[in-house]
């Protein structure tokens, strides 16, 4: 994938997920564990979360992930994708959706 390809042509380089509050995926990052508090057992609700951002936010760990050199993750909300696909349009001329915005947001 993207973070294989990087690192080949420059070790130095690293790459990070951004992920919405929920996301399992977060938390396997940053502590080894493919899951949330909220989804601990006795304490899971049938839709925990509600996401407008396309393709993120998934609570199961894919091959393609699992593949994948990430060095660390932030999380990212609804707002600050859409802020930052706001502002990419309005200062840069670049028209994203909001998983392509999610990706310029972070701590």
């Amino acid at each position: 994938g993207v973070s294989h390809f990087f690192k080949s042509q420059d070790p130095s380089v690293q790459v990070y997920l951004v992920d919405p509050p929920g996301s399992s995926l977060f938390n396997k990052v940053v502590r080894g564990v493919l899951y949330t508090r909220e989804e601990a057992e006795g304490k899971r609700l049938k839709n925990p979360f509600d996401t407008i951002t396309e393709g993120i936010g998934l609570n199961r760990l894919t091959w393609n992930f699992d593949q994948a050199l990430v060095d660390g993750a932030f999380k990212g909300t609804d707002r600050e994708a859409v802020e930052m696909a706001a502002y990419l349009i309005r200062n840069d001329g670049l028209f994203l959706g909001s998983s392509a915005a999610m990706n310029c947001v972070g701590d």
